[in-house]
């Protein structure tokens, strides 16, 4: 069950993953990185689709060996490879010659009536599966068709509306669970469990409330943070399927699902499975991706029967997405980032893993806006990252403090970032190679700005992803109604406001004395009380 609680993060991604690499670019940017914080030279250029749809590419290069990428896809897997898997008509011809178990089914090319393939379909018998032979995300997929007019209603929806002129007819496997199985080569890496998009009450909730709640939890996950439950015909279907409408309060513990197919992109949970994968689940995904001449990686999807276990391939994927596995919702995070790297470039398995990460929103600008054609990322410092973390209290905040570390900070090439906290204070983050670089950039941070004034400094190891470079930051101050209480949060933010302009004012500096006074006056008179 997804509960909307805490994320189990891998340490070496936390916060690693800048806005542009979120999202769909997830499997593209974090597979970049991986080679790149081994100091594999990485570079990234653009590509031109069909439709004249500019794409993004890269390629890692160690010593005389160059390999090229499209999101997780490299380019050991064959042009033919990913011209089988983009069919899915095809696909099944080569799962059922090599004996992978497949549902039984055919495609129905453009020139085929609706009439026709509503026959096969009623030969075929029921349950049933529509969709397109060419298509992601779930679009234009029913599963689980029973009676001969939803059918007809589909085939006319898909074909007619949608535009998918070519589609395949199926038997429905029955089971509720649909595992993402990755394999490398001939080693399985992991599974991800893909639950339809769903909701579980709490007795005090609505139905409405709880989607607004969980999307707010994908929000915060690199992988889902574009990805919501969007409230359309769909969901407000199978509510009302459900016996409910989209303002009743769910019952605690009552799981009520809103969409039919499993896809992340449509609002569905991701679950780590690894160690819930048989042997013989195993054998199938490795023996689908055998199936397919050159494809050498894949992500094999796979209905289990409830009852026996069995299993059954219904798609072959030759590029697919890692984010659900390093950033499931629920389970541990796995990361097949470095075993592509390991794959592709065997050699770098033991190279050290540098903490830092590139600003890849910055890097990839220039390609998006096609000012230019390539960008080459400037290779991480070698050797292992040292780094430090200063937090300064005095007279730091509106006096050019960050500004000025900034300065110091980059003539001696540290990494890391200057930051306003609420309090007043500043966190100073300082990151190198060189343990001695760091440690003798305390005096630097004491001594300061002429207008600043330090008059406590407190320090500690910092262990996080750092970005490469140094930046300045502005910490947000956030509205928390428990401790605001009377206050809305357009009040809050405007006492906030007239609390910054006040504590930056002249006035404020001046009177600092006395108010230190006070306190001390106060602390007398509190002990004299005890």
């Amino acid at each position: 069950m997804i509960q909307e609680t805490t994320y189990q993060w891998l340490s070496h991604l936390e916060g690693a993953v800048p806005k542009a690499g979120q999202g769909k670019r997830i499997s593209t940017y974090t597979v970049a990185l991986e080679g790149w914080r081994r100091g594999i030279r990485l570079r990234f250029y653009r590509e031109f689709d069909e439709e004249m749809k500019l794409k993004v590419r890269y390629s890692l290069k160690h010593n005389d060996k160059e390999h090229h990428f499209a999101l997780s896809k490299g380019d050991l897997v064959t042009d033919e490879a990913f011209d089988i898997c983009d069919d899915k008509d095809l696909t099944k011809k080569y799962l059922a010659e090599a004996g992978v178990p497949t549902p039984l089914g055919r495609k129905f090319p453009e020139d085929s009536s609706n009439e026709e393939i509503l026959a096969y379909g009623n030969e075929l018998g029921y349950p049933l599966v529509l969709k397109p032979v060419s298509a992601n995300g779930g679009k234009g997929v029913f599963a689980n068709v029973r009676e001969e007019q939803v059918l007809k209603e589909a085939i006319e929806y898909v074909r007619d509306e949608l535009g998918y002129k070519e589609v395949i007819i199926e038997t429905h496997i029955p089971g509720e669970k649909e595992f993402r199985v990755i394999v490398l080569g001939e080693i399985v890496l992991g599974a991800m469990h893909r639950i339809p998009a769903n909701v579980v009450g709490d007795g005090q909730r609505t139905i409405r409330k709880l989607i607004q709640d969980k999307n707010k939890f994908r929000q915060l996950n690199p992988h889902l943070t574009s990805r919501m439950i969007r409230i359309d015909k769909e969901v407000l279907y199978m509510i009302d399927q459900a016996g409910y409408e989209l303002d009743s309060v769910l019952e605690d513990g009552k799981r009520i699902y809103l969409r039919v197919q499993s896809n992340l992109s449509n609002g569905g949970d991701s679950v780590d499975v690894t160690e819930e994968l048989s042997p013989e689940l195993e054998r199938i995904a490795i023996e689908a991706t055998k199936a397919i001449p050159g494809l050498a990686q894949s992500g094999v999807d796979i209905i289990v029967d409830d009852e026996t276990g069995a299993g059954s391939v219904i798609e072959v994927n030759s590029r697919p997405g890692l984010g659900g596995h390093l950033f499931p919702m629920l389970g541990t995070p796995r990361d097949f980032a470095k075993a592509f790297i390991d794959y592709y470039f065997p050699e770098t398995a033991d190279y050290p893993r540098s903490n830092l990460y590139f600003d890849f929103d910055n890097v990839i600008a220039p390609i998006k806006s096609r000012s230019a054609t390539m960008v080459e990322v400037p290779k991480p410092p070698e050797g292992e990252l040292y780094g430090k973390l200063y937090t300064v209290r005095g007279n730091v905040q509106g006096v050019g403090y960050r500004a000025w570390i900034k300065r110091e900070a980059l003539k001696r090439e540290l990494h890391g970032y200057a930051r306003n906290e609420a309090d007043g204070s500043v966190s100073v983050v300082v990151c190198h190679p060189d343990k001695k670089k760091v440690e003798t950039f305390k005096k630097v941070v004491i001594e300061g700005p002429e207008k600043a004034v330090v008059e406590e400094i407190l320090e500690e190891e910092w262990t996080k992803p750092v970005r490469m470079g140094f930046a300045t930051k502005q910490a947000k101050k956030k509205y928390n109604k428990g401790n605001y209480r009377g206050l809305s949060k357009s009040e809050y933010k405007k006492v906030a406001r007239k609390y910054d302009q006040l504590v930056h004012s002249t006035t404020w500096k001046m009177t600092k004395p006395v108010r230190m006074t006070l306190d001390i006056i106060k602390k007398i008179i509190r002990k004299g009380k005890k």
